[in-house]
């Protein structure tokens, strides 16, 4: 995850940075699912497969700039496998959980096996047509999710400069990259921060994201509950069937189904009276949620940073 920078929000719009993130993490979650033909828990071990072959390169002072390039990708060679094991843990699954559905990117060709018994991502992936679009596509989404982080006032703070005119120019395929390891982090704040399995936390983001969707595409009321103390009030939530969760997350019912019971036992949301489930006012004025709140505005700030060192600056 990247390091904490300071949020420079001019009033405090985070929990409107929240609901922001939200749809554009449920929007890029179709994207990946859709182009892989699969559902989103298995997307997301895909993700995170790549982001573990390569994160050693990423580490490397100036080895993006040498593998994002247009057209450019790391070698084979350079790919490191990762275990079944560590990537349950990352995703925090159960490790019979996240051996099937590696079992399922074996059998469409989306990962192999490499040195040490773990899974590497296949560099002939890249040019399926499907997978194409889908790089087009997420560059889209991230412009737009940028953009509209810039219109709340959530725009780059200032930082090193370039070193070359290379790393000032528009580089897509880091953007793209960004994106991703953003998407990652967004499953690793949510599920930590509130001690819940991949798909607990799946749930519960759609299930906040559908309540309140109406409010983050109004702008008197996203601007009238932007701030982190500005809550709102359980008469605006609209409720979400379990089915609907199920379709947008392309999960079976029955896992669905189950999920959202154990999210009911948790306390974390409740039913309505059609049926559906929301998340309550009191839930969201928790103090760890505020924190919650808090620290994704500075992982999206960081975001933000990091898409105008790959050359997308909004102002």
């Amino acid at each position: 995850m990247p390091d904490p920078v300071a949020p420079t929000f001019p009033p405090d719009v985070r929990r409107h940075v929240v609901r922001l993130a939200g749809d554009f993490f449920l929007k890029s979650a179709r994207i990946i699912s859709t182009a892989i033909d699969t559902d989103l828990v298995t997307g997301m071990i895909f993700l995170a497969i790549v982001r573990a072959n390569v994160r050693h390169l990423l580490e490397e002072p100036g080895a993006a700039l040498d593998y994002f390039e247009p057209g450019d990708a790391p070698p084979e060679a350079f790919r490191r496998p990762v275990s079944v094991y560590a990537i349950a843990r990352e995703l925090r699954l159960p490790y019979e959980t996240a051996r099937r559905h590696v079992s399922k990117l074996l059998a469409k060709g989306l990962c192999e096996r490499g040195g040490d018994g773990g899974v590497v991502f296949p560099p002939e992936v890249n040019d399926r047509p499907e997978v194409r679009q889908a790089v087009v596509t997420n560059l889209d989404a991230t412009v737009r999710y940028a953009r509209a982080l810039a219109d709340v006032g959530l725009v780059a703070t200032p930082g090193p400069a370039p070193d070359s005119a290379v790393s000032a120019a528009f580089r897509p395929r880091e953007v793209v990259r960004l994106s991703s390891d953003y998407f990652l982090n967004t499953v690793e704040l949510l599920t930590s921060n509130l001690d819940l399995d991949l798909v607990e936390g799946l749930m519960f983001l759609a299930i906040v994201r559908a309540n309140t969707l109406h409010v983050t595409r109004d702008p008197v009321l996203a601007a009238t509950y932007s701030g982190v103390d500005e809550i709102p009030p359980d008469a605006l939530r609209r409720s979400v069937s379990v089915y609907a969760l199920a379709r947008d997350l392309r999960l079976p019912y029955e896992t669905a189904r189950r999920h959202g019971r154990k999210l009911l036992d948790l306390g974390l949301c409740e039913r309505a009276s059609d049926r559906g489930l929301v998340v309550p006012t009191h839930v969201h004025a928790r103090e760890d949620f505020k924190a919650s709140v808090e620290a994704y505005g500075r992982v999206t700030q960081a975001f933000v940073n990091a898409l105008a060192q790959a050359g997308l600056v909004l102002s």
